[in-house]
């Protein structure tokens, strides 16, 4: 990617026949397969009137320094996309309007904050009680905001740490899943490791922020996703004649049936504002 010239990178929207070629996070998946960040971000565009085509290019610390190479070199007709993670209270984030950030921590984040509840459970489950299901999930998701919110600062406080608070790459390490109940968040365990850090601050942050904090917003999305995911499965094992639950389908019909256009929703605003910048 890197070797190619500003020409070649501003002309490749024309060979996919699209306004925009968006560079995004992601695993790059030969042939027909796409990465669920494509689907995401095609998603986000296309929705909002505009032609992309998506190429995942890796992790963030491919990603940004493209971002900044477009910005200082004036490229057109590309977008850089890449997770929000905590940039923004970081002072990381870089103002561009061909540069963007989720709204939430990640797409993860941006896709479970608010999603189309029927599609997901009539592809795992034959109810008549979707309403009533929904709304428990809702309370979950509520409830799981609020207890996110202290984990959420705590993780922000050790960002900056050179030995992690938890293993990223490991998200189900601090997730319990009793079978009984639901999925919660080991903060226990997170707690005591925070102790092993000793005194360390990546960045203060303000009260007022904190208590305006969503944690299923702002809290690191993949294990924001999974603690979604497995509320979904024990819910759905309930109901008779249930299907498996997989993760990367439930992600995938989560995805694909995201309402990201209705106003009077932060996300779909942010969104909207963002592209109006193109």
């Amino acid at each position: 990617m890197f070797t190619r010239t500003n020409l070649g990178i501003e002309n490749e929207h024309l060979f996919h026949g699209v306004d925009f070629v968006v560079y995004c996070e992601g695993k790059e998946i030969e042939g027909e397969g796409s990465s669920l960040d494509e689907v995401f971000w095609e998603r986000v565009f296309r929705e909002n009137g505009k032609s992309v085509h998506c190429k995942s290019m890796g992790g963030k610390s491919v990603v940004r320094p493209l971002a900044e190479r477009v910005v200082a070199e004036g490229i057109r007709n590309v977008i850089v996309a890449m997770d929000r993670d905590y940039d923004d209270l970081r002072g990381l984030a870089i103002d561009h309007p061909q540069v963007f950030y989720t709204f939430g921590y990640s797409w993860e984040s941006d896709v479970v904050l608010d999603f189309q509840f029927s599609p997901a459970l009539s592809l795992f489950a034959t109810t008549t009680r979707r309403q009533t299901i929904r709304a428990e999930f809702v309370t979950f998701r509520d409830g799981l905001s609020q207890g996110l919110r202290r984990i959420c600062a705590l993780d922000y406080k050790y960002i900056g740490h050179h030995e992690k608070l938890f293993d990223r790459q490991k998200p189900m390490s601090i997730i319990a899943t009793p079978g009984s109940s639901e999925p919660f968040v080991r903060a226990s365990s997170m707690l005591k490791k925070a102790k092993t850090l000793g005194h360390f601050q990546t960045a203060p942050l303000p009260t007022e922020q904190y208590n305006t904090l969503c944690g299923v917003k702002s809290f690191f999305g993949k294990v924001v996703a999974r603690l979604v995911f497995h509320w979904f499965a024990y819910r759905t094992k309930r109901i008779t004649g249930s299907r498996k639950v997989v993760y990367e389908a439930f992600m995938d019909v989560l995805t694909n049936t995201l309402d990201v256009t209705s106003g009077g929703r932060p996300r779909n605003d942010y969104y909207a504002n963002a592209i109006a910048r193109l």
